[in-house]
């Protein structure tokens, strides 16, 4: 279902993508942001506004196409180590998908309805509309499906977890934390590393050299090494990597806000990706949050449940003879 839904969203968005662009193609390029932040309406400055946000529009759905091979992605992890909290949380990103495809058609509608007022040809942006129409169907019809499969999945992956861990309560709890920090950490691959390069196409690098430009370059490049770092961090149980991981996350929130400092436009401001960025925020602040959490459950029996491969099975081994020392134990006295 992951794949079907990746198909058929990719080719919608790229079709819209390329008849926002052959739109874009037909109106005035702005040479200057005065028009593109000024407050009037006559016909010149709303073909060079309508040019510049059907620009953003062409990022817009290019994020879109990258956010669906990540979902999938994530559809075929979640799968193979059935992570419950990594199932639930797709469905929900893709209702909050559903959304922003909606209102992706309400923003195309309105500047359709601009550029109808001056003399530019519309043909390319009302067969986008109609495209886009189609996509937010299509999207929460696949949101809708998704929706059901996780929870029928969740299910048998909670007994499943059950089966592996056992029935005590309090490994339980340590075990749902750690997974909704690596799920965490999976999101922030999209929601900061992707959102960040395209930030640092599309604002960053046309604005020169400057300390802000080298922090968030700097940033973009460290976050995916730093997601690994601390997915590792937690499965060795180290705090002094989860204390590295968290001060690396202070300085990805001064990035966003360099971020949101820079793009926020009076009577230009681009909604969807304000929308990205804040998300952005919040989940730095949720992961910093589990990480911490995390960190507290060090050394309190969950670090056998959470490794891979042979480490995992060495641990669980180790665990499973020290119980058994300690069950048969005598006591002397």
């Amino acid at each position: 279902m992951a794949t079907c839904q990746c198909l058929v969203i990719v080719g919608l968005q790229i079709g819209i993508c390329y008849l926002n662009t052959y739109q874009a193609d037909l109106l005035p390029e702005p040479s200057t942001d005065s028009a593109l932040t000024a407050s009037s309406t006559t016909d010149d400055w709303i073909g060079l506004r309508a040019a510049d946000r059907l620009g953003r529009i062409k990022w817009e759905n290019i994020a879109f196409v990258g956010f669906q091979f990540w979902f999938l992605g994530m559809a075929f992890d979640a799968t193979v180590y059935q992570n419950t909290a990594e199932i639930l949380a797709l469905a929900i990103f893709n209702v909050f998908c559903s959304v922003l495809g909606a209102l992706q058609v309400v923003d195309g509608v309105k500047w359709l309805n601009n550029l109808n007022k001056t003399s530019y040809s519309t043909f390319p942006l009302r067969i986008a509309e109609k495209i886009e129409i189609s996509l937010s169907v299509a999207i929460l019809t696949f949101a809708l499906i998704m929706s059901f499969l996780s929870y029928q999945m969740s299910k048998q992956f909670g007994w499943n977890i059950y089966k592996k861990i056992g029935a005590d309560v309090q490994i339980q709890r340590m075990y749902r934390v750690f997974q909704f920090f690596v799920l965490a950490l999976k999101i922030d691959i999209f929601t900061g590393f992707m959102v960040s390069i395209f930030y640092l196409i599309q604002f960053a690098l046309k604005q020169g050299v400057s300390w802000e430009s080298i922090v968030q370059v700097v940033v973009t490049v460290l976050i995916l090494p730093f997601l690994y770092f601390a997915r590792t961090a937690g499965s060795t149980e180290s705090k002094a990597r989860m204390i590295i991981f968290l001060l690396f996350e202070g300085l990805v929130l001064v990035h966003y806000g360099l971020i949101l400092e820079q793009t926020l436009q009076p009577n230009n401001n681009w909604y969807t990706w304000i929308a990205l960025v804040c998300l952005g925020l919040a989940m730095t602040v949720l992961t910093s949050g589990l990480g911490i959490v995390c960190m507290r459950n060090f050394n309190n029996g969950l670090r056998p449940f959470v490794q891979r491969g042979n480490n995992k099975r060495m641990d669980i081994e180790n665990n499973y003879k020290k119980q058994a020392h300690t069950s048969w134990q005598i006591d002397e006295d």
